[in-house]
Order: structure tokens, then C-alpha cells, then sequence
């Protein structure tokens, strides 16, 4: 696979390496665009593990369950 390949595929855009955008005075320009990719990517992940097991489709409560969806995990505590 060629450099560039999978962010391409990924629907990220490509630094271009000539022309006035490829200069190297736009080189903090493209780095910053590359750590807003990745704060975008780091603001999907659950911060909690309530918000993780919500997230995964777990859940849990005293009740038999009820719904939910084929792959969904239900903990039922027992008094």
C-alpha cells in the first residue's frame, strides 16, 4: 500500500506535494488538521464504564429483561 493509501480510503484529505498548498510553510497547517482527526476520533471513546458498557450494549438491573437487540449482554442481579 502506497503512503497516503489508507487515509485516503478512510475519506481523509491528501497533502498535497506540489502547487501552492504543498509548500512547506503549510506544514503546521496540515499537522494541526491531522490532530483534529485524531480529537475527533478521541471524543468517540466513553469516558466512564458506565458509558463504556452503554456503549458495548450492556446492561444490568433487578428486572428480567426486556427488548434490546440480538448481541446485547443483560446482567440480572438477584437479591
Amino acid at each position: 500500500m502506497a503512503i497516503g493509501d489508507g487515509a485516503a480510503a478512510a475519506g481523509f484529505p491528501l497533502v498535497p506535494d506540489t502547487g501552492e498548498n504543498g509548500k512547506v510553510k503549510w506544514g503546521a497547517q496540515e499537522i494541526n488538521r491531522t490532530r483534529d482527526f485524531v480529537a475527533q476520533l478521541f471524543n468517540l471513546i466513553p469516558i466512564s464504564k458506565s458509558a463504556a458498557r452503554t456503549a458495548a450494549g450492556i446492561s444490568s438491573g433487578t428486572a428480567d429483561p426486556a427488548g434490546g437487540v440480538d448481541g446485547d449482554i443483560y446482567f440480572k442481579i438477584l437479591p
